[in-house]
């Protein structure tokens, strides 16, 4: 019987080995998985930077929908007022108190997440129904690749993102 125990375990240890793989396969699968990595970079940085300038646009939509909101809840006149890569809100007209609240600093500005642009053609100034007089589009800027997304805001109040 002891004979037999050996020739048992030697069969296991020559179906482990054939099992194995060899230097050279796993250089081959290596050098395969490299290839399509380095392929695939390109797209990712694309998509990475694109879905950025999205979510800016996104930012800035929700925060010209907060501005409308204040304008509704208080009964008051808000401008929605534009600097740089910032926004705020002024209470009355775009030379009135500029308001603070949550994520605001002591200016009342709210920064755009990684540092993207925003100009505008006007500030949007939103009365206490929610309509905007004037009417204003917004454009978002990605810095690094210099692509825009447009946030237009239209008379009505409604605000929406445009290629």
């Amino acid at each position: 019987m002891g004979g037999d125990d050996s020739d048992v375990v030697s069969q296991r240890v020559l179906v482990l080995d054939r099992r194995a793989f060899t230097a050279v396969e796993l250089l081959v699968v290596l050098a395969i998985l490299s290839l399509v990595t380095a392929a695939s970079v390109p797209s990712m940085i694309t998509y990475w930077r694109s879905a950025t300038l999205r979510a800016a646009a996104e930012q800035l939509a929700a925060g010209l929908n907060n501005g409308r909101q204040i304008a509704i809840s208080q009964a008051q006149n808000v401008c929605v007022q534009v600097a740089n890569n910032q926004y705020r809100y002024r209470l009355l007209n775009c030379g009135g108190t500029p308001w603070t609240g949550p994520g605001t600093d002591a200016n009342g500005y709210y920064s755009m997440a990684n540092n993207m642009g925003v100009t505008t053609n006007a500030n949007p100034v939103f009365d206490y129904l929610g309509a905007a007089n004037p009417g204003a589009t917004l454009t978002v800027t990605n810095p690094q690749s210099g692509a825009t997304l447009s946030v237009v805001v239209s008379v009505a109040g409604r605000v929406r993102i445009a290629p």
